[in-house]
């Protein structure tokens, strides 16, 4: 039943966001529409600590302002290769991850595609690997440099 509740919450909360309107029926309507996802979910058996880690929504706003300047560092290097395209040196590099779980290592490989520049092609769970295609030198050393690997376990919570 906690699950719920805090389900509907954070639904309820993000369509406030993104909605914009605020008349009495319009409300309703969110707040019922937010339950009714939060029950369907529940039902699916997907409501548990991998669906809904409370533990990592809590440390993910210090991780978040982290990664959205890694983004922009990220942008400028690729506007460089699309200024220059003779710098592009594309190249697979495999990175070692430290995360313990699956969500954790999954998150890793998603914040190295997020950043622009390099993408996760394969993620190895029982070697504890990610496969990324660089564009650039820079870029694949990037992705062996700790300091993403840290955040995301520390994301994790080890």
């Amino acid at each position: 039943m906690r699950q719920i509740a805090i389900s509907t919450a954070l639904l309820y909360v993000l369509w406030l966001l993104l909605s914009g309107h605020y008349t009495g029926l319009l409300l309703t309507l969110g707040f019922l529409s937010a339950l009714g996802a939060s029950l369907i979910a529940a039902r699916m058996g997907v409501l548990d600590e991998e669906g809904l880690p409370m533990a990592i929504l809590l440390r993910l706003p210090k991780v978040t302002l982290w990664l959205i300047w890694e983004i922009l560092k990220s942008n400028w290097g690729v506007v460089k290769v699309i200024l220059n395209p003779q710098s592009a040196k594309p190249q697979m590099v495999s990175v070692k991850a430290s995360q313990k779980t699956v969500a954790g290592l999954v998150t890793h490989a998603n914040f190295i595609t997020l950043t622009p520049g390099t993408v996760s092609v394969d993620v190895d769970e029982k070697k504890n690997t990610i496969l990324v295609h660089g564009l650039t030198d820079e870029f694949a050393q990037g992705c062996l440099e700790p300091d993403m690997d840290k955040k995301v376990s520390g994301l994790e919570g080890k």
